[in-house]
């Protein structure tokens, strides 16, 4: 009887803390499907520190869109309970306002495309940053007889380029300036028949748009600072760069892809694109542009031509 005593509250202990949930389809004691997610660029883990939030876009075999899925209440850990059957889903991850990323119904996942949403100051065709975006895909099958766990492994899909501005002399004007990169890409096709390996990490294709990006800047210290957010370089789509203050150029367009180039930069095979650059500007028109912190510097006339 002592015994039956004490099992007595951990039986109600279970009753009521124990039971799934039939309407939630994220609970595991119900879910059929476990898929993690992992981030690993250089053969360890780093999705926490780079990964703050997913979304989920799931597809059947046949490519038909059914639905966006909940994220997990830890993101690399997922429970669903699906059908039995053959799907894809698609994962994007740090998704925000920045970004548009929605499948048409009618077209399924041929139709999944995401653009950069966020204009610079409501001009038209010129964006501000954009998320630092990340994406994975899995194509896998569902068996209803058994627990079905996949992994799916995200890529990097974003580049960060880092400017620093400064002048030989000192800068003619005071206050903010404008950075701009130009003929960037601005879109992505997210269907995985449309995509290209990088290192081992599978990356989307562009849907060929290109468009500009700007940043305010302020002048502290006669120096100016910019870090761009795009999409991913690719062949054929290295940026261009100019410095606006107002409405008035102050340097002619700088062809970066020659300095990539010049420096052995090839952003078409890197997994993670991430650049700092530093350019000062002479009195007379000459441009130097140079690796951050490193020791060699070119010579650009005109903003586009070595001297």
């Amino acid at each position: 009887m002592k015994n039956r005593n004490k099992l007595l509250p951990c039986l109600v202990w279970l009753l009521l803390f124990g039971s799934c949930s039939l309407e939630d389809t994220r609970d595991e004691c119900c879910g059929n499907l476990i898929m993690k997610y992992s981030y690993q660029p250089y053969e360890m883990e780093a999705f926490e520190t780079n990964i703050h939030s997913l979304r989920h876009f799931l597809f059947d075999g046949s490519g038909g869109y059914i639905g966006e899925m909940p994220p997990g209440t830890t993101l690399t850990r997922q429970s669903l309970k699906l059908d039995a059957g053959d799907y894809t889903m698609v994962t994007v991850g740090n998704l925000s306002e920045k970004s548009r990323c929605e499948p048409a119904l009618a077209g399924g996942l041929d139709s999944l495309q995401l653009f950069v949403a966020q204009l610079f100051e409501q001009q038209p065709d010129c964006y501000a940053n954009s998320d630092e975006l990340y994406w994975g895909v899995k194509d896998f099958s569902v068996d209803e007889t058994k627990r079905n766990e996949y992994i799916t492994y995200m890529s990097n899909i974003h580049c960060r380029l880092e400017i620093r501005v400064f002048w030989y002399n000192i800068p003619p004007y005071i206050g903010d300036y404008v950075m701009e990169l130009k003929s960037v890409p601005v879109g992505y096709s997210l269907n995985p028949e449309r995509n290209h390996e990088v290192n081992g990490f599978s990356m989307p294709d562009t849907t060929g748009r290109v468009g500009s990006y700007r940043l305010r800047v302020p002048l502290l210290s006669q120096e100016l600072y910019g870090r761009f957010v795009t999409l991913r370089y690719g062949e054929g789509m290295i940026p261009v760069f100019r410095l606006w203050y107002e409405d008035k150029a102050i340097t002619q367009e700088i062809d970066l892809a020659r300095a990539f180039r010049s420096w052995g930069w090839f952003p078409e095979r890197a997994h993670v694109q991430a650049y700092r650059i530093q350019i000062q500007l002479f009195s007379n028109g000459k441009v130097e542009v140079s690796p951050w912190n490193d020791v060699s510097i070119e010579d650009w006339v005109n903003g586009g031509t070595f001297g």
